[in-house]
């Protein structure tokens, strides 16, 4: 928070009450066809969970936990006939994200199970989601 709060000249506590009113909207009416699964530590100690288009490297979402319980009650909130659009799901070997893949009904002709290199690494994404948050909070002042 004080790095964007440096960069942009402004106080911590500003950035942290846009970050506040920021509110992300998700659109639930499409998934892509190949979708990436995947976690990364965000947070000290804590992991995440991100999914994001294969294709184009769109980021889907960003959970602020990898359990199944948050994943599925995220990936239910898209219709049925959205969820049977996905072919195919990247993911790692973390075997709660296959039987979640099959619990959620997800149509999939394809799995591919990756071990390394990592598809997301931290640094990258971090460095996306600062140059993201800078964005919005630019666009709102």
């Amino acid at each position: 928070m004080t790095d964007i709060a440096h960069q942009l000249s402004i106080s911590t506590s500003t950035v942290i009450r846009k970050l506040n009113d920021f509110h992300f909207k998700h659109d639930f009416s499409r998934l892509p066809e190949i979708m990436s699964w995947d976690e990364y530590a965000f947070t000290k100690g804590k992991m995440s969970f991100i999914a994001q288009d294969f294709n184009n490297l769109n980021i889907i979402t960003v959970l602020e936990g990898r359990t199944q319980a948050v994943i599925r009650d995220h990936f239910l909130k898209y219709d049925r006939a959205v969820r049977c659009r996905v072919k195919i799901i990247t993911m790692d070997m973390f075997s709660p994200y296959y039987d979640l893949a099959k619990q959620l009904r997800f149509q999939i002709s394809r799995l591919r199970l990756k071990q390394s290199p990592r598809l997301f690494h931290s640094r990258m994404l971090k460095s996306f989601l600062i140059a993201f948050i800078l964005y919005n909070i630019l666009a709102v002042l």
